[in-house]
C-alpha cells in the first residue's frame, strides 16, 4: 500500500513539473510572437508605417504558424506523439529567430523575419498540448490545458508589456529582441532535460497511418470547433495587436497604459485556468458560452471606460470569464472529440484554420477598419461583436466533458431492472 501511495505521489509531481514547465514554454512562445505589439508605437514612428502595415507583422506571422503547426503536428502523430525534440527545436529556432528582429534595417527584413518566426514556432503550442493532454487524468485534463494557455496570457499578454516597454525605456526597441529571446532557449534546455517521453507518449504509441486522419471530422464538434476558433483566434489577436496603440492614442501615458494591459492579461490568464476547471464539473458548453460573452465585452470596456482608468480595471474583472474561451474551444473540446492518438493533428487543424483565416484577416481587417474611419475603437468595437458566433458554436457543440458527458449518458440510458452505473 505504501509502495502504491508513493508511485501515485511521484505521478503526481512528475505531472505537476511537466505542466509547470510548458506553461513557461507556452509562455515564451507567445512573449516572442505578441511582444512586438508592445513596441508598434516607437517601431511605427521609426519606420513611418501605417496601421495596415503594422497589422500585416502580425498577419504574416499567422500564416505561417498556421501552415507549420498543421505539418508538424501530423509528423508528430505518424511518428505516435513523440514530441521533445520538435519542441525543443521550435523553440531555439523561433528564439534565435525573434533576436534577429532588432537588425532588421527595414520593413521588408522585419516582415521576412516575422514569417520565419511564425514557422518556427508553429509546431510548438500544439506538440505542448498534446504531450500536456496524453499525461494528463480526464477529471483534471481542462485544469491542466488552462494552465499551459495561461503561460501563454500571463507572460505573453500580463507581463509582456512590462518586459517589451521595459527593455525598449532601458535599451531601445531594436536591442529589447535579442535580450527576449534569451528565456526561450532556457527553456528549451529544461524540456531537453527534464521531458520524459514513455508510455502513450513514446514508443509504445500507436502509430497514424494517413488514412487514419479522415477520423477527425466524423465528430461534428471538430467542423463546429474549427469555426469557434476561427472567430476566437482572429478577435483576440486583432484586439491585442491594437489595444496598446488605441491607448496610445486615447492619451494614456505609458504607465497608465501598462497597468491596463498588464491587469487585462492577468485577467485572462486567470480566466484561462478557472474556466477550463469549472468545466471540468459543470460541462464544455455552458463554460464556453460564458466566456464567448464575455469575450465581446472587453473590448467595449476598452472604448467605453478609456478615459476612465479605474473604471477600466474594474470593468475587466470580465476577463476571468473571458479567459477560458481559446482553451475551451481550440483544445480541450476538439481534444476530448478525437481518438487520443490524433490530438495534436486536432490542435494544429484548429489552429490552422483558426490562424490563416481569423489570425491574418483580424488584424488585416481592424487595421483597414481604423484606417478607414481614423478611429481604433470601430476596430475595438469589431472585435467585441465577433464572439457573438462563438457563442452560437458554444450551443451546438456535443458536450465532451467527462463528468457532464457521463452524467448526461446515464440520465439517457434506459432502465433496464436496476440503477444506472456512471462509467
Amino acid at each position: 500500500m505504501g509502495s502504491l501511495f508513493m508511485s501515485a505521489i511521484r505521478r503526481v509531481h512528475r505531472q505537476n513539473t511537466l505542466v509547470l514547465i510548458m506553461f513557461f514554454a507556452a509562455g515564451i512562445v507567445f512573449l516572442d510572437r505578441f511582444g512586438i505589439t508592445f513596441l508598434f508605437p516607437q517601431i511605427g514612428e521609426e519606420l513611418h508605417l501605417s496601421n495596415s502595415r503594422l497589422g500585416a507583422l502580425v498577419s504574416v506571422t499567422a500564416v505561417a504558424w498556421a501552415v507549420s503547426s498543421l505539418i508538424f503536428s501530423a509528423v508528430s502523430d505518424r511518428l505516435g506523439g513523440r514530441t521533445k525534440w520538435m519542441i525543443v527545436a521550435s523553440l531555439v529556432l523561433f528564439s534565435c529567430s525573434v533576436g534577429l528582429i532588432g537588425l532588421a534595417p527595414n520593413y521588408g527584413t522585419m516582415l521576412l523575419l516575422r514569417a520565419l518566426i511564425g514557422f518556427c514556432e508553429g509546431p510548438a503550442l500544439p506538440l505542448i498540448q498534446g504531450a500536456v493532454a496524453r499525461s494528463s487524468p480526464p477529471e483534471r485534463r481542462g485544469r491542466d490545458m488552462g494552465v499551459v494557455i495561461a503561460g501563454t496570457l500571463l507572460i505573453g499578454s500580463a507581463l509582456a508589456p512590462g518586459i517589451m516597454i521595459g527593455l525598449a525605456a532601458a535599451w531601445g526597441w531594436r536591442l529589447a529582441f535579442p535580450l527576449v529571446a534569451v528565456p526561450g532557449l532556457a527553456v528549451a534546455a529544461l524540456i531537453a532535460v527534464f521531458m520524459r517521453e514513455g508510455g502513450p507518449s513514446g514508443e509504445d504509441a500507436p502509430r497514424v497511418r494517413a488514412r487514419d486522419f479522415r477520423r477527425l471530422f466524423a465528430d461534428r464538434n471538430v467542423p463546429l470547433t474549427l469555426l469557434g476558433s476561427t472567430v476566437c483566434i482572429g478577435s483576440s489577436i486583432g484586439f491585442g495587436t491594437f489595444a496598446p496603440s488605441y491607448l496610445h492614442d486615447e492619451g494614456l501615458s505609458r504607465g497608465a497604459a501598462t497597468l491596463v494591459l498588464t491587469a487585462y492579461g492577468c485577467a485572462i490568464a486567470l480566466g484561462s485556468v478557472l474556466a477550463p476547471a469549472v468545466s471540468d464539473r459543470v460541462g464544455r458548453r455552458p463554460a464556453l458560452f460564458a466566456a464567448a460573452i464575455a469575450s465581446g465585452l472587453v473590448p467595449v470596456c476598452f472604448v467605453v471606460f478609456a478615459h476612465s482608468v479605474p473604471m477600466l480595471l474594474v470593468s475587466l474583472v470580465v476577463g476571468l470569464v473571458a479567459g477560458g474561451s481559446l482553451t475551451l474551444v481550440t483544445y480541450v473540446v476538439p481534444g476530448e472529440s478525437v481518438p487520443r492518438e490524433l490530438m495534436a493533428t486536432a490542435f494544429a487543424l484548429q489552429i490552422a484554420v483558426g490562424e490563416t483565416v481569423g489570425g491574418a484577416l483580424g488584424p488585416q481587417i481592424g487595421g483597414a477598419v481604423a484606417d478607414a474611419t481614423g478611429d481604433l475603437a470601430d476596430a475595438l468595437l469589431l472585435y467585441g461583436a465577433a464572439p457573438l458566433v462563438l457563442a452560437a458554436v458554444a450551443l451546438l457543440i456535443r458536450e465532451t466533458a467527462p463528468r457532464a458527458a457521463g452524467a448526461a449518458a446515464a440520465r439517457d440510458a434506459p432502465e433496464a431492472g436496476g440503477e444506472a452505473v456512471l462509467p
